[in-house]
C-alpha cells in the first residue's frame, strides 16, 4: 500500500508559559477565588476571552460548524453563540487530494462560545466522535499521513497530548472526577486519562466544560475505503448546573 507523508498544519511553536499567569492561577485555587486571575491570562496563543464573535472570526475564518443553545446555570439561563472550527484549518481540501485512512484521523477542534457578542468559553480537543458509513476495500490505493502540530497554541505551556500528570503541578491541586481535573470556581478543567486530551478555560462557571465532542461523519472513497472528506456538527451542550 503506497503511503505519503504530508506536513500540513500549522508549525510547531514554542510557547513560553507566562510565571506571572502560572501563579496567579495556583494562588486562586488555593484560595477558591477566581477573580484573582488577571484578565489577559485567560488566553490561548492569539485567542482570548472576551474577544468579540467578529474578532474571532476575523482572525479564523469562516467556521466549520455553528448553533446557538441555553446554558442554564445557578436558575439562570445564558444565550450562547458556538462556533466550532477544525483544525488543521485546510483539512478538508488536503483530503479531496490525498486520502487519509481511518486510524490516521484524528483532528483537533476549536470551540468558542459568545454570550451577548463577547467570548465567554474556548475549548480545545483532540477527541471527536466519528462516524463511517459501512465499506469494504477493493483495492490497496494510496493515503497520505499528516505530520506536524495540528494546533500550535497552549494554555501557559499545557497543550494536548501532554501527560496529565503535569497538569496538577502546574496548576495546582485539582478537584472533580475521573479523566477530567476541575478547577471550580476558578473556569478551568483539563480532560484525559494518561494525556490531556481537552483544555476549557472561561469567563465563569457558568460557562465552562459546556459540551461533548464534536461528530464527525465521514465520506469514504468507495474502493479504498480512506476518507476523503467530512461533514461535522457540534454536539448539545451539557445540562444546566
Amino acid at each position: 500500500m503506497a503511503v505519503a507523508a504530508l506536513a500540513l498544519a500549522l508549525p510547531a511553536r514554542a510557547e513560553t508559559p507566562s510565571r506571572d499567569c502560572l501563579a496567579a492561577i495556583k494562588a486562586a485555587v488555593q484560595r477558591h477565588r477566581a477573580d484573582r486571575v488577571p484578565d489577559d491570562c485567560w488566553r490561548m496563543g492569539p485567542l482570548k476571552l472576551g474577544m468579540s464573535e467578529m474578532q474571532a472570526r476575523t482572525l479564523l475564518g469562516q467556521p466549520d460548524a455553528s448553533r446557538v443553545f441555553t446554558a442554564n446555570y445557578r436558575r439562570r439561563k445564558y444565550a450562547l453563540d458556538q462556533l466550532l472550527y477544525v483544525y488543521p484549518r485546510n483539512l478538508k481540501n488536503w483530503l479531496r487530494l490525498g486520502p487519509a485512512r481511518q486510524q490516521d484521523f484524528h483532528p483537533v477542534t476549536l470551540r468558542l462560545a459568545f454570550y451577548k457578542e463577547a467570548l465567554v468559553a474556548l475549548t480545545v480537543r483532540n477527541d471527536v466522535r466519528i462516524a463511517a458509513p459501512a465499506c469494504v476495500p477493493k483495492t490497496a490505493g494510496r493515503y497520505f499521513e499528516r505530520k506536524g502540530v495540528d494546533f500550535p497554541y497552549g494554555f501557559h505551556g499545557l497543550t494536548l497530548g501532554a501527560a496529565m500528570d503535569s497538569v496538577q503541578p502546574r496548576f495546582g491541586r485539582f478537584a472533580g472526577q475521573t479523566n477530567t481535573y476541575f478547577y471550580w470556581p476558578v473556569p478551568l478543567a483539563v480532560g484525559g486519562a494518561a494525556k490531556v486530551v481537552s483544555i476549557d478555560i472561561a469567563t465563569g462557571m457558568a460557562f465552562v466544560n459546556r459540551g461533548a465532542p464534536p461528530d464527525f461523519q465521514l465520506h469514504l472513497d468507495p474502493k479504498s475505503c480512506f476518507i476523503t472528506g467530512y461533514a461535522v456538527q457540534a454536539a448539545p451542550g451539557l445540562p444546566g448546573r
